[in-house]
């Protein structure tokens, strides 16, 4: 079964457009489910998987105190990899569709003010070397300023930046869908830094090793990792995507940026994934009633 889960993930990179950190968690969680099987059943071969067999891997997943939203997650990843045995003939395609996913948690996501940002492109410019550091903080410039994701940066190519248009090109992003970022004068200037020291290379990635080779995520969570602990940010739940959630709040918090327009920035394909940075206004919206007219005055009254 290992065989044919990896035949999947290589459908899914070749056919599906699908990125290699969305392929490793599908393998990750493919993984799980197929040694739960072979542990707990000694099913080694597909058409002898059966509902309960799946559901107590649900459970066993719930057991081991896995949230909500994870659950869902891999349940969701093997459907895909169902479908994908199905249409081999391989499976019973309405044993999966009796299995239902557990409600997902809402959850407000984490993100860093100001402040917090500056500290980090501090602590990007204070490497050792020149190369260094011009491409930790032309990295962590790209993050806070354009909002891209992980996977959408690793793949970023030289021919994607246009200062002349002021211009950044995400290509194939989540979705396969191609969009196209302004770039701010910070940022522009961040990235030309680190073009004069970029290595030479065989390949047109635009953030590489000091010594030329493509990055790739494993590296770009170390770089992470180090930044953030010389920027001496200790707030729980800081992650490479947290970046992603400060620029969206950051933009919202202005009252200048509509909605729509930071969903087509993020590349969101609903507007409900989007929404999530609206608790961002809460506080806002706050001060805002207390500042009523009326409000102050029944204040001034009790006075």
């Amino acid at each position: 079964m290992h065989t044919l889960a990896e035949e999947y993930l290589l459908y899914l990179r070749a056919e599906k457009g699908c990125s290699p950190l969305t392929a490793s968690s599908y393998r990750s969680d493919l993984k799980q489910l197929v040694t739960h099987l072979q542990q707990e059943f000694a099913v080694f071969q597909p058409e002898l998987i059966t509902l309960s067999m799946v559901r107590s891997w649900i459970v066993a997943m719930h057991e081991k105190g896995l949230c909500n939203n994870s659950v869902a997650r891999r349940i969701c990843a093997v459907r895909g990899f169902w479908r994908y045995l199905a249409e081999l003939d391989l499976v019973d395609p309405r044993i999966m569709a009796k299995v239902s996913s557990p409600t997902r948690e809402k959850s407000v996501p984490v993100y860093l003010n100001e402040t917090q940002l500056l500290a980090l492109l501090d602590a990007a410019l204070s490497q050792r070397t020149a190369i260094g550091a011009f491409r930790d903080f032309a990295i962590i410039a790209t993050f806070v300023y354009t909002g891209i994701r992980r996977s959408e940066l690793l793949n970023l190519k030289l021919d994607a930046l246009d200062f002349q248009t002021r211009q950044l090109r995400v290509e194939r992003g989540k979705g396969n869908k191609t969009r196209v970022l302004p770039m701010v004068e910070p940022l522009i200037e961040a990235l030309r830094d680190w073009l004069e020291y970029r290595p030479e290379c065989s390949h047109d990635y635009v953030f590489t090793t000091v010594r030329g080779n493509r990055i790739y995520a494993g590296r770009l969570q170390q770089t992470w990792a180090k930044v953030l602990k010389r920027s001496g940010i200790t707030k729980d739940g800081v992650s490479m995507h947290t970046l992603r959630h400060s620029f969206a709040t950051l933009l919202l918090q202005t009252g200048e940026v509509d909605l729509v327009s930071i969903q087509h920035l993020l590349g969101h394909s609903r507007l409900d994934t989007t929404a999530i940075y609206l608790h961002v206004a809460d506080e806002q919206l706050r001060e805002a009633v207390d500042a009523h007219p009326l409000a102050c005055e029944r204040e001034h009254r009790r006075e």
